[in-house]
């Protein structure tokens, strides 16, 4: 019984802390003033554009040109070109105040608590089926359920995962172009989707049916 609480309380606890990362995701860019603006922040400082000129612009005499004819030379005067220097190492924490780099790296703390999510899942979808089976053999049967089920999960989420690179701001590494790191990491996000709206399910069933008992 009191292992039935325990268990119940941590999904609570699971499904608050993720109801909270999915309103952060959408909800916290809008609390910043320009989120644009954020953004340009990052690429100005990892690709700050030197528009020095490459070497100084020769003078030009006109004082013994004729209005008429201008005299063609072979020489061609240098022009100033824009050099972009990569400073991808930058350290993103001096630009930012402690909400904005939240708030920016709001990707990655979402897809850092989904694979939160997916050990822990992984680890009740094995630990928990097997203290049945050693206290009750007959939990074979659910243990093979339980696997094919998680097996399931994983292939449809893999079916309905996209390998189409995302569209992101100032980010030039080689993860945003591996049709399979995108493949994966989508489908761990589905697998994340599905699971929380199962567990949110499972707690609303739980309480509509003790509220008509």
């Amino acid at each position: 019984m009191a292992f039935s609480k325990i268990t119940r309380i941590i999904i609570y606890v699971l499904a608050g802390l993720s109801l909270l990362v999915v309103l952060f995701f959408y909800i916290a860019p809008k609390t910043v003033d320009d989120y644009d603006e954020l953004e340009m922040r990052v690429v100005e400082a990892r690709n700050p554009v030197d528009m020095s000129p490459v070497a100084p612009l020769p003078a030009v005499d006109t004082t013994e040109q004729d209005s008429s004819a201008v005299e063609e030379t072979d020489d061609v005067a240098e022009i100033a070109v824009p050099v972009i220097a990569d400073n991808s190492d930058v350290n993103l924490k001096e630009l930012f105040s402690g909400w904005e780099y939240l708030v920016y790296f709001r990707v990655d703390i979402a897809l850092i608590w989904a694979y939160i999510l997916l050990l822990l899942t992984l680890i009740a979808s094995i630990v928990f089926p097997l203290i049945s089976v050693l206290s009750n053999p007959k939990g074979l049967l659910r243990l093979g359920a339980v696997i094919v089920g998680a097996a399931i999960l994983v292939v449809i989420s893999y079916l309905m995962a996209n390998d189409t690179p995302l569209d992101i701001i100032g980010y030039s590494g080689t993860g945003n172009s591996d049709p399979e790191t995108l493949k994966m990491i989508d489908t761990v996000l589905f697998v994340t989707y599905i699971l929380f709206g199962m567990a949110f399910a499972s707690i609303l069933y739980s309480v509509v049916s003790k509220a008509f008992k």
